[in-house]
């Protein structure tokens, strides 16, 4: 195909790409290997030691890290992630009631963020995070129902023209903050609660129309906890196939998460892992309910290769189950605290490669966390392992048109990608060619 043409397709693809398209979540979530997310940057808040008056943006790097980049998007797209999450905290971030309107600059910034991931072919899942209106008492509902509400409904605006790669997720982690029963599963005053505001961000979100009334929306337990309370207290909205669940699991917690007395560096148990999964499975895809993983992870002990199996051991337990996970990486590396950086966010470096190649081995893919190579001219792709690797977009049935327009433009935007991030003409010429096949192929059913 002449390059006048590969670029008329690109074009069109581009110009396109806001088509939504109307598949089941439990569907949708077929097509997501691993998710990393942004921690500790657009969630990051620091309002007893900022003037949000005088800079809106300044919170993205009080935590630490360094400004995003469309760079780090690039990278990790790169290494074998193909979904990311940006937490997010709009606390600080918007006026007073009613209106409750969101600062311009940050929306912004969001939404540029947003689309540095969404340029990669990725999926993102945009949230609200460490919020300060909805922690879940009985005192705190109405209120919190008011902003919710205003909040989605200026988030959905902002990209209600986005197709499905986008998700949004209604609440993280929401749980009574400071109470006895913060981490434990809840109680009913919690439950409740968050039942009440899922629904709620289920309604808003659908209200606003256009393509945010096919959006795939995440809605969380009580603390998006996998504890038999927590699950067996949540309530699953009927007639909605665009709606996942979201539970976070840092498990073994002893290997993963804690930080005092009791933790341990070596991954020798799989017993709670398997207790996790089976509660998943008997809650939710069972009764076919799509679940994501949407926060999991094991902190730095120094200890790599034991965390590449446990890595391998629990993303591959998950895809057993159909349920993908999204790692969370809040870029600390050194000191007492969570330490679940794993790229270097300055130079681009993967920090721990084994830890992402046990990662990758457990969805069934390889890493290039080690490869480098910057002479895209050396590079030589094998033409069956391309076609191999992106063989989804030669699926549609011989005259189902609109199935290749809509693989015709999600190929001809994987070409375009891979020219901008220079990942080697040989390689962005060969995907070029199957992007040519959907039209053309003879073996289409």
């Amino acid at each position: 195909m002449k390059l006048l043409n590969t670029l008329t397709l690109i074009s069109l693809a581009i110009f396109g790409s806001s088509a939504m398209k109307d598949i089941s979540s439990k569907d949708l979530i077929k097509d997501i290997k691993i998710g990393w997310s942004l921690g500790n940057t657009l969630d990051a808040h620091c309002l007893d030691t900022l003037d949000y008056n005088k800079d809106q943006l300044a919170s993205e790097t009080c935590w630490g890290n360094p400004k995003t980049t469309p760079e780090l998007f690039e990278k990790l797209t790169e290494t074998g992630f193909n979904a990311f999450r940006i937490p997010t905290t709009w606390s600080g971030h918007f006026g007073d009631g009613p209106d409750y309107k969101i600062d311009n600059s940050w929306m912004k910034r969001v939404h540029e963020v947003v689309d540095y991931a969404i340029k990669t072919d990725s999926y993102v899942i945009l949230n609200i995070h460490h919020e300060t209106w909805n922690h879940a008492f009985k005192k705190n509902l109405e209120s919190a129902k008011v902003i919710l509400v205003a909040i989605w409904k200026q988030i959905a605006a902002e990209f209600a023209d986005y197709d499905e790669h986008l998700i949004f997720e209604g609440l993280n982690e929401p749980r009574k903050v400071d109470d006895p029963n913060e981490w434990n599963g809840g109680d009913s005053e919690g439950w409740d609660f968050v039942n009440e505001m899922n629904a709620l961000f289920v309604k808003t979100i659908r209200e606003t129309g256009g393509n945010n009334a096919l959006r795939h929306l995440m809605i969380p337990t009580y603390a998006a906890s996998v504890n038999d309370g927590a699950i067996n207290n949540y309530k699953y909205p009927s007639g909605d196939d665009k709606l996942i669940v979201s539970v976070h699991s840092y498990t073994p917690y002893n290997f993963a998460l804690n930080t005092g007395e009791g933790a341990i560096t070596e991954f020798k148990d799989t017993s709670e892992i398997d207790w996790v999964m089976n509660n998943i499975k008997k809650a939710f895809i069972s009764k076919n309910i799509p679940v994501i993983i949407g926060e999991f992870g094991a902190m730095n002990r120094d200890n790599e290769l034991e965390r590449a199996k446990w890595a391998e051991y629990y993303v591959k337990s998950a895809k057993s189950i159909g349920v993908p996970c999204v790692l969370w990486d809040n870029g600390i590396f050194e000191g007492d605290g969570e330490r679940f950086g794993i790229i270097d966010r300055s130079n681009l470096t993967i920090t721990y490669p084994d830890l992402v190649k046990g990662l990758m081995s457990g969805v069934g893919s390889s890493s290039s966390a080690t490869v480098e190579n910057n002479d895209e001219d050396d590079i030589t792709v094998d033409d069956i392992e391309v076609t191999e690797k992106y063989s989804e977009y030669l699926t549609c049935s011989k005259r189902d048109w609109i199935c290749k327009a809509k693989m015709s433009d999600k190929c001809y935007k994987q070409v375009l990608n891979c020219f901008i991030n220079k990942k080697g003409e040989d390689l962005c010429h060969k995907i070029n060619d199957v992007c040519g096949n959907i039209w053309h192929k003879k073996e289409n059913n």
